[in-house]
């Protein structure tokens, strides 16, 4: 029986090359070239067809195959319609192939004039079918006789042999319109009552914020305290009015959008101290000798690992105190650091010089982290 796999093997032998050549400039697996060879690959059916004709396509074009006839004969292979298409390229080739099939052919006569015998009965068969329809034909109008040939001609059409299931049969591009068709679209009364709320919490949050329902005269029709802070005059001869300004109150200082923690080796060299922040998410190592203190930027979260015994962690100029125990995370082995910490006590975002141990000394120098 012809095969795609065993033509491919001739071919490569007629062109001097060895099955190792191939596996060395395709990088094919040795297996997978044997059984494409022996045409096993292609009776296989855990193997994916797609990688099938990517492995048989390489092939063919370190043989220097014409791409269309190697398509053409992948399509007759997987239809087991094959019939030695690949050697037409090779007329010398071809030719043996030929005179094979015809002493096959010449050794089983018996077999010819059994199918010589049934193409004569299917002659038969034919033209009396013919004939029988020339027969009806005769004897029905012009309308019957248009719906009796539109008839025989979907009669040839259901009987046309479907072409072989391929790759570019799909229309890929339709499936798409189709995937895409049948998403359920978002009902139109969601989406108002999504802006609905939207323009409800704005209007809320505006009144609120511009203290739109405040009274200056309470209920009990008491004046506002503004008016009580002015005192009436003592006597009729003294206008002086003793008007006391309220004392300012000093608002709590807010956290910058971007922070700084301070690294500082005041024991001994860090070798190395490995930080990631989320203003620079990759870890970096930083070797840094003792005296040496580096600020690194952030926003909401940043990771320390290092020797923790030999440094000291600060926040504009406040100690982190037992930051290894406090803040120690384990999934990502290294002390993390975050805003919320620092949030709950205002005093953090206040700058003071360092808050050092006793028996620690200043920092010889204070930088920002070095840029890669």
């Amino acid at each position: 029986m012809p095969s795609l796999g065993k033509d491919l093997a001739i071919i490569r032998a007629h062109l001097g090359y060895s099955i190792e050549d191939i596996h060395s400039a395709t990088k094919i697996p040795l297996n997978t070239l044997k059984s494409i060879e022996s045409g096993a690959i292609f009776e296989q059916t855990d193997e994916i067809k797609t990688y099938v004709r990517s492995f048989v396509r390489t092939y063919g074009r370190f043989l220097k195959l014409d791409e269309q006839l190697l398509l053409d004969s992948l399509d007759l292979q997987q239809a087991n319609m094959y019939d030695n298409l690949l050697l037409t390229a090779f007329p010398e080739l071809n030719k043996g192939q030929k005179s094979k099939t015809t002493d096959d052919k010449e050794a089983k006569p018996e077999e010819q004039s059994a199918k010589s015998e049934s193409n004569e009965e299917k002659k038969d068969t034919e033209q009396e079918v013919k004939a029988s329809t020339r027969f009806v034909a005769d004897f029905s109008d012009d309308d019957d006789s248009e719906e009796e040939s539109h008839t025989e001609k979907k009669d040839e059409v259901q009987f046309k042999p479907a072409p072989p299931p391929g790759v570019r049969s799909i229309n890929w591009a339709d499936t798409g319109r189709k995937l895409v068709t049948n998403r359920q679209k978002t009902p139109v009364w969601v989406i108002g009552s999504i802006v609905i709320l939207l323009v409800l919490f704005v209007s809320i949050y505006y009144f609120v914020r511009n203290d739109v329902f405040q009274a200056d005269i309470d209920p009990a029709g008491q004046t506002s305290p503004t008016e009580q802070a002015i005192p009436a005059p003592t006597n009729g001869n003294d206008l002086t009015l003793d008007i006391t300004e309220p004392a300012e109150t000093e608002e709590p200082a807010v956290l910058d959008g971007t922070l700084y923690l301070t690294v500082y080796a005041a024991n001994e060299r860090l070798d190395p101290v490995r930080v990631w922040s989320d203003l620079k998410p990759r870890i970096d190592p930083y070797w840094m000798e003792r005296g040496l203190a580096l600020n690194f930027e952030f926003r909401d979260t940043i990771r320390v690992r290092g020797q923790y015994n030999n440094m000291l962690l600060f926040m504009n100029g406040h100690l982190i105190q037992n930051f290894r125990q406090e803040y120690f995370n384990a999934e990502e082995s290294a002390v993390e650091i975050t805003r919320d910490i620092f949030e709950a006590d205002p005093r953090w975002a206040t700058q003071v010089p360092f808050e050092l141990p006793p028996n620690v000394s200043e920092p010889d120098s204070v930088a920002n982290r070095p840029s890669f």
